[in-house]
């Protein structure tokens, strides 16, 4: 988890893990120490550029697994499981691929929109 705080604006960016907790959770937590918390909306037209690895591929549920490194504006590096836009673009990725991607947001998550496997 991460948190940037800014006392003269009286803001707060709070990162975490949505593996390991949910938005409604640390919502709660925030709340529950006396703060006012909500999910900040972004734009449905933002893009956030990524580059990772490829730890798992889910067919049946139109997901990949991605050990990723940061992505600007929207989450340390981590291991994450990403649903795709079009599971066609699992099509042949397989893990330990080196993958480009771009992630949109989607409600209180994000979605791959596109992925290339990158060649090393």
């Amino acid at each position: 988890m991460q948190a940037d705080v800014s006392f003269e604006e009286k803001t707060a960016t709070v990162q975490y893990d949505p593996q390991k907790v949910t938005p409604d959770q640390m919502m709660a937590a925030v709340n529950g120490i006396g703060f006012r918390a909500r999910l900040r909306e972004l734009p449905a037209d933002t893009r956030y550029q990524g580059r990772g690895t490829v730890v798992a591929v889910d067919l049946k549920k139109g997901t990949v697994t991605v050990d990723h490194g940061e992505i600007k504006g929207v989450m340390p590096p981590m291991v994450m499981e990403f649903m795709v836009d079009s599971r066609e673009a699992l099509n042949g990725v397989q893990p330990g691929d080196a993958i480009a991607f771009t992630l949109r947001p989607r409600g209180v998550t994000f979605t791959i929109a596109e992925m290339t496997v990158v060649k090393q």
